[in-house]
């Protein structure tokens, strides 16, 4: 089925955190770079936590998929994302509310990708991008389901805070090959000084206790 792109104003975004951000983007108020992250259940049932991903004192990569792409190229995208972030020595988790059976299958199919399902978009308000009260087909032709979230990039720390944010405003990420690389450059820059830092700090560590 053939995705329509929403109709947007882009005019009207910026990407830099200041108060006209956080004020004028369909009155979303979305976690921004210096934020502290949440702690969250990634699987209810199994009491896997977002802690412990921090535990493993790695970089963090979040990337929240809209349900609203079903296409390929958006599931082979993720799974290079996933193979460059691992190679900068980071993690790379994927929070979807997408729980269609072309989703499933396409994720099935794919090589080793850490998806977990919000299915409510719980994780998703917890980081601003989903508001049930003022939901995004009140803003955006082109979007139909009230349920739609806000894409979006995260890079966090260890130590929880966000280094890294790319808000997806205009629904172009994992839906446009040609314009991935655009997005994705400032977050391997911020995995790599994350992992710099902390391998650093791990070998001072090591030669103090030593």
């Amino acid at each position: 089925m053939a995705t329509t792109t929403p109709q947007i104003q882009a005019s009207i975004f910026s990407q830099v955190p200041s108060v006209s951000t956080r004020q004028y983007n369909y009155g979303y108020y979305p976690l921004l770079k210096g934020d502290i992250a949440p702690i969250f259940q990634l699987h209810q049932s199994s009491f896997v936590s977002i802690q412990h991903f921090f535990e493993a004192k790695q970089p963090l990569v979040i990337a929240f998929y809209t349900n609203l792409l079903n296409n390929t190229t958006g599931i082979q995208q993720l799974e290079t994302l996933q193979t460059q972030v691992n190679q900068h020595g980071g993690n790379l988790i994927i929070i979807t509310s997408n729980t269609s059976k072309a989703f499933k299958k396409a994720i099935a199919s794919a090589t080793n990708l850490n998806v977990f399902v919000d299915a409510d978009n719980s994780i998703a308000e917890l980081f601003g991008l989903y508001d049930d009260a003022n939901p995004l087909t009140n803003w955006l032709s082109g979007i139909e389901d009230a349920a739609a979230a806000l894409p979006a990039l995260y890079v966090i720390n260890p130590e929880r805070q966000i280094v890294h944010h790319f808000i997806d405003y205009q629904f172009e990420l994992f839906g446009n090959a040609n314009t991935n690389n655009h997005f994705t450059d400032g977050v391997f820059e911020a995995v790599d000084n994350i992992y710099n830092t902390y391998t650093y700090l791990n070998v001072r560590y090591n030669k103090l206790v030593s």
